[in-house]
């Protein structure tokens, strides 16, 4: 019995021990795999060597409706998550509500050139987007997903996200209106980026602009590896997890969001998610400022 039980007890930690690595282990190769016509069956396999992938997904149902200028004509009236990025403050919150005509609007002058907007699952819910994410991205979808997470992204001319990475199991970015660029940096040369956990949004970044890189972050930022990359409309890229990224509009462009978490996944996050969740709850954030009457 003891030698059954020692067994079983074998072949768990075993098991737990190869998807673990799996999912922890990264590639460095400054490289992105280009595909053509490619089987769902063959873009798991290339996905599954940690490396960026690039490839033509041209989805009709996605690329008319989930682009910004269809999105405002027919959902102008609800929030989206606005955000700007030049803001530092840890007392307020990172994101704000505010309608989607309005933004569009800020778009339009390019001195808003720092403002973008995502974190819009709750957006999609509303104008029921949402499920046309889900009708259309089983190709996207890895075996044994357990979690699919979709947004919705947008920015202002020249304006760029922060240099940040997920650690998803999948994070698809489909152009549906638009073209990008895209800098992505190898996850070995993460201790060259001064690395911020912020478990409040569960965001993974850097505080290095890497557009516009400050000067007393040149010295480390020498050292680093860059791949530039332009995407077009219909094009989508997997950055694998561990991979940092930063994406900049080129002019007002629109961005479907895929990422997926597996089963086993989850479980090689759980310290991060853990994390997370313990941060929610003891952090406060100003939405306004405080008068004081003293």
């Amino acid at each position: 019995m003891k030698i059954f039980l020692t067994v079983i007890i074998f072949s768990v930690v075993l098991f737990l021990y190869i998807h673990m690595h799996f999912h922890l282990n990264t590639s460095d190769d400054l490289e992105v795999y280009t595909i053509e016509n490619v089987s769902k069956d063959r873009l798991e396999e290339i996905c599954n060597l940690k490396q960026p992938v690039l490839f033509e997904y041209n989805n009709e149902n996605l690329l008319e409706t989930v682009n910004i200028g269809r999105m405002e004509e027919l959902y102008g009236a609800f929030d989206v998550n606005f955000r700007n990025i030049t803001k530092k403050d840890n007392e307020s919150e990172v994101y704000l509500p505010i309608l989607l005509n309005e933004v569009v609007k800020l778009f339009q002058n390019k001195l808003n050139n720092k403002i973008i907007i995502e974190n819009n699952n709750e957006f999609l819910s509303e104008t029921g987007l949402m499920k046309i994410f889900r009708y259309n991205d089983s190709f996207l979808r890895p075996p044994l997903v357990s979690i699919c997470k979709y947004d919705f992204m947008s920015g202002s001319e020249e304006s760029y996200t922060p240099l940040r990475y997920n650690i998803n199991h999948r994070n698809y970015y489909l152009v549906t209106s638009g073209s990008i660029k895209l800098k992505l940096i190898p996850p070995s040369n993460g201790k060259y980026l001064q690395k911020e956990n912020d478990y409040d949004i569960f965001e993974f970044g850097s505080p290095v602009d890497p557009w516009d890189i400050q000067d007393i972050y040149k010295p480390e930022f020498d050292k680093v590896k860059v791949l530039d990359l332009e995407l077009r409309k219909g094009q989508i890229i997997n950055i694998p997890p561990y991979w940092w990224y930063s994406i900049k509009y080129e002019k007002v462009s629109s961005i479907c969001v895929f990422k997926y978490r597996t089963y086993m996944s989850t479980v090689s996050i759980l310290p991060n998610l853990l994390m997370g969740l313990l941060q929610q709850q003891n952090i406060k954030r100003e939405i306004a400022n405080k008068i004081s009457f003293e």
